[in-house]
């Protein structure tokens, strides 16, 4: 016989599994990021693109890495919002010419970050997805 109870809460603990999954992703890659060695280099340009209510910071920094160059466009943390308030303070922070310390991926060092990652956010996500999970289990059981 069909149980829609049994499936539901079955779609819940699924969901929270998934987002567990994902949080523990990030956890990794935040950690594994922690231990990219650092290198110097320069912010080549800092400019602000957009139209007039939601302007972006584009600001594209250089480094060097075992005698080669890379050039790199700054990556926005996710969920940042376009505004002009946004676009100058990352402007200031990054001015054309400034010196910045690059963390840079040693596998792949073309892949690089001024400002490194991982935070609560990341075991946020893992905790919400864990709690689902164990709250779906436990409602399976009633």
């Amino acid at each position: 016989m069909f149980n829609a109870y049994a499936l539901i809460i079955g779609l819940f603990i699924a969901g929270g599994l998934i987002t567990a999954g994902w949080g523990w992703r990030l956890i990794v890659r935040a950690r594994a990021m922690r231990l990219w060695p650092a290198t110097e280099g320069i912010i080549e340009t800092a400019e602000v693109i957009g139209g007039e209510d939601d302007l972006l910071p584009h600001i594209v920094f250089s480094y060097r890495v075992d005698g080669k160059n890379y050039h790199r466009i700054l990556e926005l943390p996710p969920g940042a919002l376009p505004s002009p308030e946004l676009a100058a303070a990352w402007r200031r922070n990054y001015p054309a010419g400034g010196q910045v310390t690059v963390y840079y991926d040693p596998r792949r060092p073309d892949n690089a970050l001024l400002e490194l990652s991982g935070g609560a956010g990341d075991w946020l996500i893992f905790a919400l997805g864990a709690a689902a999970t164990l709250l779906g289990s436990a409602m399976l059981l009633i």
